[in-house]
């Protein structure tokens, strides 16, 4: 049996998936228990599960990969971790784990979409590795030397011939994972005694965690927004806060040459912002957030009122030549897709899922009056004259204007501490 077993790359997994109870878990420069060796685990090879233990393993680099079928990237890297396998075979052992069981696991072994059929093997249905090697993220690296030490914990991307050509010579020299802790300070395992808050901005991608949520803790609440651009960002923020908003109604009063859209995702230009209030603020929590993020980013959002280009809705009765007004039945609304629905919806739903359209610049408003609610086929539109072509025989256009409309405006400041 070849001693890989294969992922893939760059896919998230739920936040603090292994942290549901104490875990003794190990760190860079941690010697691993003799139990990592001994203990039984369940291997599947040739598509059916064996009994075996790491021991083969011992006294060589071993890099343990975490990894989950769901994991399309993941799969797509399967042919270069078996080639990369097979050239350092006499060097390097590369294990892939996943806690997902046997069954799932088998299913995707016999499936097209193993693109290495035999060739494929895994530890299966595990848990403890995963709560020793505590992680946020798939796919999930740990490097350990031929003397049992941990030497490194990466994300999958690391994997490369030059990367364990380095690890073999004892040079790799790339930064370790931080755990996040759930409920917890930010790069902290636990929150200081008597904390009322906490807050803390950073900028620039931290490796390894990939998510946002609502914390709690204690008398403390608190969220968090790992690694986005602070575009994506304030627009989460902004939408608990104004009913209106949406992402047209978003705009910059300067050039954006610094970053603060990063459209690409480039890493100096992410940011996380971690936030901490006492509980009895929790209804405003997104508001305050915001607020920091206006002191320290260097950039401030604010509501104005200015003549915007829009797009309203409007309802032509006597131009409709199929019935608008719902039959009843159970409600749906699938979006603009091939063979979509929109069954017994409000028309403010429409109006969202207008937005929703990657061609939709301006913001917009619904014009038509309407208080019933409304039945209509849809299907995929890429463009304005596709839209209207689709809401025309309903009596429903969509004309370009101009009004006075609340935009959520962002400034530059000097604030940026």
């Amino acid at each position: 049996m070849k001693p890989i077993i294969a992922t893939g790359f760059m896919l998230v997994f739920s936040l603090f998936l292994y942290a549901q109870g104490p875990v003794k878990a190990l760190q860079v420069g941690d010697r691993v228990p003799d139990t990592f060796w001994t203990t039984p685990r369940n291997f599947m090879v040739g598509g059916k599960t064996v009994s075996g233990n790491m021991e083969r393993f011992r006294g060589k680099l071993l890099i343990i990969d975490f990894w989950a079928t769901f994991c399309i990237p993941c799969i797509k890297e399967m042919p270069e971790q078996e080639r990369l396998s097979g050239l350092f075979q006499e060097e390097v052992n590369i294990v892939s784990v996943t806690p997902e069981s046997e069954k799932l696991v088998s299913a995707f072994y016999s499936s097209e979409r193993n693109p290495i059929g035999s060739a494929f093997t895994s530890i299966v249905g595990d848990k403890e590795l995963n709560g020793l090697f505590l992680h946020n993220k798939i796919p999930h690296l740990v490097w350990i030397d031929d003397q049992g030490i941990v030497k490194n914990t990466t994300e999958g991307d690391a994997l490369s011939e030059a990367n364990i050509r380095a690890a073999l010579s004892g040079t790799l020299n790339l930064t370790p994972l931080n755990y996040i802790y759930p409920n917890t300070v930010l790069m902290m395992h636990q929150n200081p005694k008597g904390m009322r808050s906490f807050n803390l901005l950073i900028k620039g991608k931290i490796p390894g965690i990939s998510n946002s949520m609502v914390r709690s803790n204690g008398s403390n609440t608190g969220m968090i927004i790992f690694n986005h651009p602070l575009r994506w960002i304030y627009s989460v923020l902004a939408r608990a806060e104004f009913a209106w908003f949406s992402d047209q109604r978003f705009k910059l009063d300067f050039a954006d040459a610094d970053g603060f859209n990063n459209p690409s995702l480039r890493p100096e230009d992410l940011w996380t912002v971690d936030f901490w209030a006492p509980r009895e603020k929790s209804a405003i929590l997104k508001k305050l957030t915001m607020k920091y993020l206006n002191e320290n980013s260097g950039y401030l959002a604010a509501v104005k009122v200015i003549n915007t280009a829009v797009y309203k809705l409007q309802y032509s009765p006597a131009k409709a030549t199929r019935q608008l007004r719902t039959r009843g039945g159970q409600p749906a609304s699938l979006g603009f897709h091939k063979g979509s629905r929109f069954i017994n919806q409000p028309i403010a739903n429409l109006v969202n899922d207008i937005q929703d359209c990657a061609f939709i610049k301006n913001p917009v408003l619904n014009d038509t009056k309407l208080t019933f609610l409304v039945d209509l086929e849809l299907s995929e539109v890429k463009d304005m004259a596709g839209l209207n072509a689709l809401l025309n025989p309903y009596g429903l256009s969509l004309v370009p204007d101009h009004q006075e409309l609340e935009m959520l405006v962002i400034s530059k400041t000097d604030n940026t501490n």
